[in-house]
């Protein structure tokens, strides 16, 4: 009996020391956690900034920004028709652009120009690096207008999401090429807060004309603007385009309606089809011009049905919904999938399910990561691995725009089914 007594006494004496062993135990392997998630930040931050830091080395290069547009803003500020220019050197046989025009065919609208002419008061040098400082900019307005208008909670996953971002393949490239997506979209969001959010549907308007810079990326999202009955904005917004083309008309002294002629005629003897969007890939299939343009029409009005059937939808989803139809409708390459912060931003927040995020996931990872990795292969196996990722990313898009279209309205007869089991 004594010795049973004393073997509980030593084991309830052990019991204390088992817990702290236990405690200790946890405390470490919450450590270790820790230092591996600081870790694993700390090197995603050292990768932002080398991705970034490549992308502002490539546009200060002598080649760089070549897309900036800054040599045809500069011919309609001195009276010049940059359209024109262009169209004679290629009726002349040539395959190229004009050789001062620094390889930037003139092939946006002349109100573009307008707004641009800021940076056209500069030499190119100086215009190049504004341009640049303004792109740099322009990251972190997208990213801080798009926490105030959707926000997240978690600071972990925020900052995760924008260390991606910053690491995407195409915001690397939008640097580098001068392109004017990335304040096109801040400009988009921070218009969507001010009708929305910040009640300034003046403020909107004019922030919006600036996003129509980048029209072909912008003009599809403005449809969340019409679905929610908010038209003031987009009504300034075209007022300031038709202004500022009837400025550009008299200073070049062209009549108005011939820019928009004279800016297809561009856009159609360059290399105005992309890789992606309904006409490049009728062109591929040696389809005539108008099949594609009837299948955007087509396509068009199943947008806006599908949209007008379901007011109640998520506007984050809309937004994300309607940045995949401006890849599929309108002429892009690969820079252009920075639209693609919208399907990072939903899927964060949980809007997507099922299907919706999985492949929204696949789009993200092949985008954005893909195109660098092929980047990097092709110097040593060739063009294969490209042609691969490149049918692979028009496959998973166009699964997206498939799932995203299917989920909208089968959540609108679910709802309507819904209630009427209801009543």
């Amino acid at each position: 009996m004594h010795r049973f007594i004393f073997q509980i006494a030593c084991i309830s004496a052990m019991l204390p020391a088992l817990g702290n062993t236990t405690v200790v135990a946890k405390r470490n392997e919450s450590t270790k956690h820790k230092i591996l998630v600081t870790v694993c930040f700390a090197a995603l931050v050292v990768l932002a900034g080398l991705f970034v830091g490549t992308g502002v080395k490539n546009a200060l290069s002598p080649e760089g920004s070549h897309d900036f547009q800054w040599t045809p803003a500069r011919s309609v500020v001195d009276g010049i028709d940059p359209y024109r220019e262009f169209i004679n050197w290629q009726s002349l046989g040539n395959e190229s652009v004009p050789p001062h025009f620094l390889n930037q065919s003139p092939s946006y609208p002349a109100s573009t120009y307008i707004l641009l002419s800021p940076f056209a008061h500069f030499e190119w040098q100086a215009a190049k690096m504004l341009w640049l400082v303004t792109n740099l900019a322009c990251i972190g307005l997208l990213l801080y207008g798009l926490q105030k208008v959707f926000p997240i909670q978690k600071p972990a996953l925020l900052a995760l999401l924008v260390l991606s971002f910053l690491i995407a393949s195409p915001l690397r490239t939008s640097l580098g090429a001068g392109q004017h997506n990335l304040i096109s979209l801040a400009a988009f969001i921070w218009a969507y807060y001010f009708a929305h959010n910040g009640k300034n549907k003046s403020l909107s308007g004019l922030l919006l004309a600036v996003a129509w810079i980048k029209y072909s990326l912008t003009f599809p999202l403005t449809l969340i603007f019409l679905r929610r009955g908010t038209c003031k904005p987009v009504l300034i917004a075209a007022a300031v385009h038709a202004i500022f083309t009837c400025i550009a008309a008299w200073r070049i002294n062209l009549w108005p309606h011939e820019f928009f002629f004279n800016s297809v005629k561009v856009v159609l003897m360059g290399d105005g089809t992309g890789f992606l969007n309904l006409i490049a890939l009728c062109m591929n299939l040696d389809l005539a011009l108008p099949v594609p343009l009837t299948l955007i029409g087509l396509a068009t009005l199943a947008i806006v049905y599908t949209l007008y059937r379901r007011p109640d939808s998520d506007p984050l989803v809309t937004v994300t919904y309607l940045g995949l139809i401006s890849c599929a409708v309108f002429y892009h390459h690969g820079y252009d999938f920075v639209v693609l912060i919208f399907c990072a931003w939903a899927l964060a927040q949980g809007k997507l399910q099922g299907l919706c995020r999985y492949t929204t996931l696949g789009l993200l990872t092949t985008a954005w990561a893909g195109q660098w990795l092929v980047h990097e292969l092709t110097p040593v196996f060739g063009h294969v691995p490209a042609l691969c990722v490149d049918y692979l990313l028009i496959s998973i898009f166009y699964c997206c725009v498939f799932v995203y279209t299917r989920e909208l309205y089968r959540t609108k007869h679910s709802y309507k089914r819904a209630t009427a089991v209801a009543f």
